[in-house]
């Protein structure tokens, strides 16, 4: 249990980190004005991806070794999920409208998964040896 509250921890002070840059990095949201979807995307929706990612790579590392599948998703999506329903809370633009409340959950959720799959990857590959073929080292030795 102890890992799963450290997990949270880490994964939290990340997400705090991220609103943080969120709330720098948002494009004012104009009132009838044209809305800039590229700027909404590289400046909001991506920095937020990529942050989830990173909680749920935190969060993963630090209950690979005692929780597995469903137990390592709920240890990583808490974060993400409040982060989300935060952002929308403390004002960031483009995430207070429902649609983009869906958008910041959608991309947590994502994010989780990412993020999951590439903590187990770099586990499996700390647990070979960090061999860089999947034969373990082989190609090393056919090459001389």
């Amino acid at each position: 249990m102890r890992a799963v509250f450290s997990a949270w921890l880490t994964s939290g002070i990340l997400a705090v980190m991220a609103l943080l840059a969120l709330k720098a990095l948002a494009p004012a949201a104009g009132e009838g004005g044209p809305v800039d979807e590229y700027a909404q995307v590289l400046r909001v929706h991506l920095p937020w991806l990529l942050s989830c990612v990173l909680m749920a790579v935190a969060a993963g590392s630090y209950v690979r070794d005692r929780v597995t599948g469903f137990g390592r998703a709920l240890a990583a999506l808490p974060a993400p999920v409040l982060g989300a329903l935060a952002a929308a809370f403390i004002g960031v633009p483009w995430s207070g409208t429902p649609v983009g409340l869906t958008l910041h959950l959608i991309e947590a959720v994502l994010g989780v998964i990412l993020g999951l799959a590439l903590s187990t990857a770099l586990s499996r590959r700390e647990e070979t040896g960090g061999a860089h073929t999947r034969e373990h080292g082989q190609w090393r030795r056919d090459r001389r």
